[in-house]
């Protein structure tokens, strides 16, 4: 049982990456609802239960997630920036007439 949790987390983990990077924001979000509430169980279940590997996992997906806000956050400036350029052009145009 304690590899089989250790493996669920790190597919979940790789999964998220995998939506974010496929700009799959959706399912992102849902995969990472599906982590916190794996998270949330197991902060109430008996710590010794859990093996090694699985604070390893837990360690990295942290430092991925960190990366992978970095990246949602470009990508949201971004999407936001083009969208006021195109607002703007928008405006301008039906000023014109």
């Amino acid at each position: 049982m304690k590899n089989n949790l250790s493996a669920q987390f790190d597919s979940l983990n790789k999964e998220i990456v995998f939506s974010i990077n496929n700009k799959n924001y959706a399912r992102a979000t849902l995969l990472d609802q599906a982590r916190q509430e794996m998270l949330h169980d197991l902060a109430s279940s008996d710590i010794r239960d859990l093996d090694p590997e699985f604070f390893s996992i837990l360690e990295q997906s942290a430092l991925e997630t960190s990366k992978m806000i970095d990246i949602v956050e470009h990508d949201m400036k971004r999407i936001s920036q083009e969208t006021g350029r195109t607002v703007r052009a928008h405006q301008g145009y039906g000023r014109n007439y």
